[in-house]
């Protein structure tokens, strides 16, 4: 078996520390691994530093220092596994909940507005207040963190106002364009002028941008103008004519 000599565990040590490795225990643990690996796989007449860049290049991806934000991610959340597969099981609920309560009120079966209205309930205050601080914790940049909180607001206020919506609750059409405005005239911009900045999410936000324009535009489309500002919906104006 291969025997390890003390300047190769120093250069192996250096090189773990200039790929981005910092945490103490956390060196000292690849190390242990990588040295056993080599010590078990290199023959005596091998050539050390050629298996051993091909040993290290099996702990990471694209670079080691992966590794490390791994780990502090990890140190500084302690629950973020456990809060990643309560939003995922979540948002599968909550879609389940949204189709079938769509299915029960296109037949007009009972129960499509409690099944709809706990899908809303999940999704906007249990999925995406999770992916919030998921992403906040994930994103280094301010302006990234930035994005995905108005992101999210504009989302958990655009579900709201569907569901005020589809119950005729007061209140649904103001949601509704308070939600296309911020989206058009806040998010949208944003948005924008920050990925174009960065030639390689240039392309992405452009795409992006554009279907997000459309889809805005094309809700506000379905929006009668006319109810809105007599401040009455269809069902109103229909008994008021059938007087």
């Amino acid at each position: 078996m291969y025997s390890i000599t003390d300047d190769q565990l120093d250069f192996i040590a250096k090189d773990l520390s200039a790929r981005g490795l910092k945490t103490e225990d956390l060196q000292q643990n690849v190390l242990d691994h990588v040295c056993c690996i080599i010590e078990q796989g290199l023959e005596d007449t091998g050539d050390f530093e050629r298996f051993y860049a091909k040993t290290i290049a099996q702990f990471y991806t694209k670079q080691l220092d992966e590794l490390e934000e791994e780990t502090l991610l990890l140190l500084t959340f302690k629950n973020y596994y456990t809060m990643k597969k309560v939003m995922i099981t979540c948002g599968i609920a909550s879609i389940f909940l949204f189709v079938t309560g769509s299915i029960l009120k296109l037949f007009h079966l009972p129960g499509a507005a409690i099944t709809l209205i706990l899908g809303v309930f999940v999704l906007c205050f249990i999925f995406l207040p999770l992916m919030l601080v998921l992403k906040i914790k994930e994103a280094s940049a301010t302006r990234d963190k930035v994005l995905v909180t108005l992101g999210v607001f504009i989302g958990i206020l655009y579900c709201l106002s569907a569901i005020f919506k589809v119950q005729h609750w007061p209140g649904a059409n103001i949601m509704i364009v308070g939600t296309i405005a911020l989206l058009f005239f806040i998010f949208i911009p944003i948005y924008f002028f920050t990925g174009i900045r960065k030639a390689e999410t240039r392309v992405n936000t452009i795409v992006s941008t554009v279907i997000l324009v459309a889809a805005t535009t094309m809700q506000f489309t379905l929006i009668s103008l006319k109810h809105l500002r007599a401040g009455t919906s269809p069902q109103t104006e229909e008994r008021q004519v059938n007087r």
